[in-house]
């Protein structure tokens, strides 16, 4: 589970709440959820993309309500201090951003 690519979160809340109403633990929850399992999809040559593309995306969807999702984050900040893990939280979330964006510009879900 603690692989290169998964995010140390484990879901403490105590960045919670968010300033601007993102979900933290629930967005990166769902890229190390899909890490776990093996299915981040982040190489369009993998023969599993397409199916993993499609699991993430509406995993994402149904776990991160709309209004509380990576897109919002402002990078203020104000809940990197509070977490035990020392996470660059704003990071983290625009990592995940970066994929949901990337993987939205590559099809349909």
């Amino acid at each position: 589970y603690l692989s290169d690519d998964t995010i140390p979160c484990n879901n403490c809340n105590y960045c919670m709440p968010c300033p601007y109403g993102l979900d933290i633990p629930g967005i990166l929850g769902c890229w190390n959820g899909a890490v776990a399992e093996g299915r981040l999809p982040e190489n369009p040559s993998d023969p599993d993309y397409a199916v993993n593309r499609r699991r993430f995306l509406i995993d994402y969807e149904r776990s991160v309500p709309a209004l509380r999702r990576a897109e919002r984050c402002t990078g203020c900040g104000r809940c990197s201090p509070h977490c035990p893990q020392s996470i660059d939280i704003p990071a983290a979330i625009r990592r995940v951003d970066d994929l949901v964006e990337k993987l939205r510009r590559n099809g349909r879900a």
